[in-house]
């Protein structure tokens, strides 16, 4: 039976939900800047001082991985065409590949530099704390996503249904990425004039290949966004939430940063600002990123790594942490799992920083409203996110007691 303290939670939580949702709010749209300035009037009335940041990022990954699989089709093109073409279609094919892995690893951007920037908007308030010994980053992301047909709902059934057959979760873009290296091959050999009877049908299986996922990415582009509800009201309510508790009972021992981030549906822009402008601040204070992902689909989990193609497990100290308070007879209903899509935890990782996703999963092993227009508020298990919140704020308490020593 819930306590009215628990129905209390749970009602803000569909309040911020629903607040959030009203806004349609695509990354780098002006619905994510009027969305952003919700977050910071919610935060300015738990008496803090949030400050908008803007950023400039181009957020359209559909154009930049269309483009790539795109050139890459024409590339074979060429290469079928003519042997004389096919060694400039192994340059540019090379190219493509070296910059999708970039791209995916949110490392660099040779092709997404390309296109475009467009100003986005993160938000920040800090609880200050002169004493604290350590620093504590709490995040999620408000902008939402566009749907497509690569996300059906029979999508992520399947790909769930072959990660409980497999023990993992397969890294599914290593299919577009594999295509790229196809060509690059393919290309590569006929301009050598080396088997020709295996160079041909490389290079047509890579043009498929391509053109499929062209086809695809631009999908994506004229489809609708997503109410965003779970993905990522969800989290951002859980920000908020934790916001009000910890500015009535501050830790002792930690500062803390709240963050909301614009552009994490771009492949993590908001998050790169963030760590771009902040680093020198934050590098000498041992942060600690706690970042929420899709809480409301039912089964709380903690994320031990990420990475669309490379995989990054996340710090020991962070995975530790959560598998300590999973331990606790309170949460033994929290479990783990890996995931090879992304999350805004990924940026602080590379860069050598600890960080933790924690999510939540359907009983099924799915989300079925991922990025799909049935992501609404009325498709949301509060109870769900009430619990992640339970659960971060049982993280939050160790994590100040071990920064008192």
């Amino acid at each position: 039976m819930h306590s009215s303290t628990d129905t209390e939670l749970q009602e803000r939580l569909g309040a911020d939900i629903a607040g959030l949702c009203r806004f349609h709010r695509p990354s780098a749209s002006e619905g994510e800047r009027q969305a952003a300035e919700w977050v910071a009037s919610r935060l300015q009335a738990m008496g803090l001082e949030p400050e908008l940041e803007e950023f400039h990022f181009y957020p359209d990954y559909w154009n930049v991985w269309g483009s790539h699989a795109g050139l890459a089709a024409a590339a074979g093109v060429a290469a079928l065409l003519s042997p004389r073409l096919a060694w400039s279609a192994t340059r540019v094919s090379a190219f493509l590949a070296a910059s999708f892995w970039g791209d995916l690893n949110c490392s660099f951007y040779w092709l997404r530099s390309a296109f475009p920037a467009r100003p986005s908007w993160n938000v920040v308030a800090r609880l200050p704390n002169p004493s604290a010994s350590r620093l504590l980053i709490i995040s999620a992301h408000h902008d939402a996503p566009h749907s497509g047909l690569v996300f059906h709902p029979a999508i992520p059934r399947f790909m769930a249904q072959r990660s409980e057959a497999e023990g993992r979760m397969p890294a599914i873009l290593k299919l577009p990425f594999g295509a790229l290296l196809l060509v690059t091959a393919g290309a590569w050999l006929r301009s050598r004039g080396l088997a020709d009877s295996l160079a041909r049908p490389a290079l047509r299986l890579g043009v498929a290949l391509n053109a499929l996922m062209a086809a695809l990415m631009a999908d994506i582009g004229r489809s609708p966004v997503s109410p965003g509800a779970n993905d990522n009201a969800s989290g951002v309510a859980a920000v908020l939430a934790m916001a009000e508790e910890l500015s009535r009972e501050r830790p002792a021992n930690l500062e803390v940063w709240f963050l909301s981030n614009g552009c994490e549906e771009g492949i993590m822009g908001g998050m790169l600002a963030f760590l771009h402008q902040h680093y020198e601040e934050i590098a000498g204070r041992r942060p600690f990123f706690l970042n929420f992902e899709m809480l409301g689909s039912g089964k709380r989990v903690y994320q031990t790594g990420e990475g669309f193609l490379k995989f990054y497990p996340y710090h020991p100290e962070a995975v530790g942490l959560a598998a300590r308070v999973a331990q606790e007879p309170e949460f033994q209903d929290v479990g783990s799992e890996s995931t090879r899509l992304g999350t805004d935890a990924l940026i602080p990782i590379r860069r050598g920083l600890v960080a933790i996703t924690i999510a939540s999963a359907s009983e099924i092993g799915f989300a079925p409203t991922y990025h799909w227009p049935t992501d609404t508020p009325e498709n949301i298990d509060l109870r769900s996110v009430e619990r992640a919140i339970q659960f971060s704020r049982r993280m939050v308490q160790l994590l100040d007691e071990e920064a008192e020593g």
